[in-house]
């Protein structure tokens, strides 16, 4: 029986630029290494699992607690986060998912090697990225929407 296929990733590219980036360098100062922090917990959480995370109020407060910190200040990073784009706030708003172009783009360099051997499937719903900049081993029917 064949083994099944890994969903997500050990490991993630990190720019070297990251704290570089204005909205980074905002986010920052708004919210300290804290909200540093929060950002890089959630992805985490999204490569761990893939490409996108299921949010709902369990994982608010799992991630409070494991943290250290409060769920009111968690949440106030994630509205900063949809607001500034650093996260794609439409999908967030309909679906409750937790995902952006960047993310799906550093997934698909990260699952090349994987893909050689057989295609990776993405949720069409979930995948934000057009026809022409999906990678050719990514499987999926692209939204109507």
């Amino acid at each position: 029986m064949p083994r099944p296929q890994k969903r997500g990733l050990d490991y993630f590219p990190l720019d070297t630029n990251f704290f570089s980036d204005n909205k980074i360098r905002i986010l920052k100062a708004r919210y300290g290494v804290n909200g540093i922090m929060v950002y890089i917990y959630l992805l985490c959480e999204i490569y761990k699992n893939g490409y996108y995370l299921t949010w709902d109020s369990d994982q608010k407060y799992i991630m409070a607690d494991e943290l250290n910190l409060t769920d009111g200040f968690i949440e106030q990073v994630l509205t900063f986060l949809l607001e500034r784009s650093l996260l794609d706030s439409k999908l967030f708003q309909s679906d409750t998912i937790i995902t952006s172009r960047g993310i799906q783009r550093r997934f698909q360099e990260a699952v090349k090697s994987r893909a050689s051997k057989s295609n990776v499937e993405v949720e069409p719903r979930y995948w934000l990225l057009s026809e022409e900049e999906t990678q050719p081993f990514i499987k999926f029917t692209q939204n109507a929407d």
